[in-house]
């Protein structure tokens, strides 16, 4: 990654919020502090950030309620909620119903919780070093140059890609089991948001679900009032195929 990841840490007990902020620097994280939703909600809203890192008890709004604020901003930047042991179950079903997409009990294992980040941001911040070109999902392999579905081991072509389905493809993949608003696709597949190209996605949505049905696990599903999301089951390997990209 060229740019380091940018965290939004919410958590009001300074001395711990200090002691996370060094072991992300050390790291390689760029870390902003908040130490209190309200605060924390006027820096995203301003800023870009590549993961929010959000403590569930908190002054002047609680980390459910900033989930569910930024959740409004945008559907893909991860949530992580950082809890007390007391935390109840019910608690944290409803977080991952805001959104949140995991959960660090306090005490936690800095090493684990810089695992866990770099796994999710692997998907959600692509290397740039690199030229994102295809995906396999099971035997099967996605490529967005070739503009083809081909089965990996025998190359046999399974189906053939227009390049607005290749990039609707590639965006999917890249944000799996993730929830992603309509207008976020609109905006990065096509570069603007209108009535009509909004009634060209939708056919090109059902195009794409048709591509997908080549492997039955794959399902591309309409959340309804939300958005859409690529429900990928963790039996199904997936990889992405990346090329060099050649620096002068």
């Amino acid at each position: 990654m060229n740019r380091n990841p940018r965290v939004l840490l919410v958590e009001d007990d300074k001395a711990f919020s200090s002691i996370v902020k060094q072991h992300l620097e050390e790291a390689g994280f760029t870390v902003e502090q908040c130490f209190d939703g309200i605060d924390a909600l006027h820096h995203y809203q301003r800023s870009r950030y590549d993961i929010c890192l959000v403590d569930i008890v908190i002054p002047r709004m609680s980390g459910f309620e900033l989930a569910a604020a930024i959740r409004k901003e945008s559907m893909l930047t991860p949530i992580f909620f950082l809890s007390s042991e007391r935390t109840l179950d019910e608690d944290r079903i409803n977080g991952f119903q805001l959104g949140g997409d995991g959960y660090m009990v306090k005490p936690f294992s800095f090493n684990e919780l810089l695992k866990r980040m770099r796994v999710i941001l692997k998907w959600t911040r692509p290397e740039k070093s690199e030229l994102l070109v295809g995906h396999t999902a099971g035997v099967n392999t996605y490529h967005y140059r070739k503009l083809k579905v081909y089965n990996t081991e025998t190359k046999v072509v399974l189906g053939k890609l227009s390049p607005i389905e290749a990039k609707m493809l590639r965006y999917f993949f890249n944000r799996p089991n993730i929830i992603v608003k309509k207008d976020e696709v609109l905006l990065r597949v096509w570069g603007k948001e209108d009535f009509h190209t909004s009634r060209s996605m939708d056919v090109f949505i059902g195009r794409v679900r048709r591509q997908l049905k080549i492997d039955p696990c794959l399902e591309l599903e309409t959340v309804y009032n939300v958005g859409l999301r690529l429900n990928v089951p963790k039996t199904l390997e997936l990889q992405k195929i990346c090329v060099p990209i050649k620096k002068d």
